[in-house]
């Protein structure tokens, strides 16, 4: 048993050694080595690289601004009574007066009021029963 496991130890270390070897050889040659300590860090030679351009960064992409926050004074169409609501809209549209696109009743004694921007968006407002405002998107 221990002939058996000695000759598999001696082979791993053959093997190691083998393919250790061929980087050994070739460690002094060419632009690019291995410095021992650094891992596999490249040092690069004194050898200029021709025929290569340097690499342009893409133009910047233009991102849409992020949506503005604006207060709406919303009236409850059966009682009269004014509510201050906050909506996010897009930042196109923040200096736009919103229109009553309409109203409707929901469940629970709600009402849903549709405002309607001309950049085309569009915000629900749910008035409670209990005169507590929610506001969809």
């Amino acid at each position: 048993m221990n002939v058996l496991r000695n000759a598999m130890l001696g082979g791993l270390l053959v093997a190691g050694f083998a393919l250790l070897a061929p980087q050994a050889a070739t460690a002094g040659v060419g632009h690019v080595v291995a410095e021992p300590g650094c891992g596999l860090e490249p040092v690069c030679g004194t050898e200029p690289v021709c025929g290569t351009e340097p690499v342009c960064c893409p133009e910047p992409v233009c991102c849409t601004p992020p949506p503005v926050e604006v207060t709406l004074c919303v009236v409850d169409p059966c009682t009269g009574c004014p509510y201050k609501v906050s909506v996010c809209v897009p930042a196109c549209c923040a200096g736009e007066i919103p229109c009553l696109d309409g109203w409707k009743k929901g469940i629970f004694g709600r009402k849903v009021l549709t405002y309607k921007w001309s950049c085309g968006h569009c915000v629900d407002v749910v008035i409670t029963k209990h005169g507590r405002t929610i506001v969809r998107d």
